[in-house]
């Protein structure tokens, strides 16, 4: 018994395969495709058989196995556990933490730059504070070196006051 006896038996794939010409080793299809050509009968039907049918795997076309639409794969069918259910609320606990910390650290920065806006506007005023009591303290020591000149300051003060309030008066 040898190796091709296992093929000549014609139950290699299914049991209750029928033989037919179209998947035999004496027979080449023909190039219309509806037809054989046997070396032992001739041209015959692609269905027709005889009793020298010796099977070939190599010639016979499988049917192709249709995809149903709608089925389920094994991935629709996936029942979650306890245990992969606690591993998943655990992720998502701590990518909740995760968001706060940022938040908490974005409030702390902000918080920070604000405190930096308020010393450096604490400054600024404070630096036109003395800017302006040096200016002050210039004034009063001209008018205690020149009590004239500070007579005239207060007059032309005066004056330009007296303008002012003409001009909001007209208007």
């Amino acid at each position: 018994m040898g190796l091709l006896s296992f093929f000549k038996s014609g139950n290699y794939f299914d049991k209750g395969m029928t033989p037919k010409c179209d998947y035999c080793q004496n027979g080449k299809r023909a190039r219309d495709g509806n037809k054989v050509l046997c070396e032992k009968r001739g041209l015959v039907d692609c269905s027709y058989s005889c009793s020298k049918f010796i099977y070939s795997p190599l010639k016979r076309i499988p049917v192709k196995q249709l995809n149903f639409v709608g089925s389920l794969a094994d991935e629709d069918i996936y029942i979650e556990s306890a245990g992969d259910r606690a591993e998943r609320e655990k992720q998502q606990a701590e990518a909740e933490k995760e968001i706060q910390k940022k938040a908490e650290a974005r409030e702390a920065a902000l918080k920070k730059q604000e405190e930096e806006d308020e010393a450096e506007e604490a400054a600024e005023a404070a630096k036109a504070a003395e800017a302006a009591k040096a200016a002050e303290t210039e004034k009063a020591a001209e008018t205690a070196e020149d009590p004239d000149a500070a007579e005239s300051q207060e007059k032309s003060a005066e004056n330009a006051e007296g303008e002012n309030s003409a001009a909001s008066q007209e208007g």
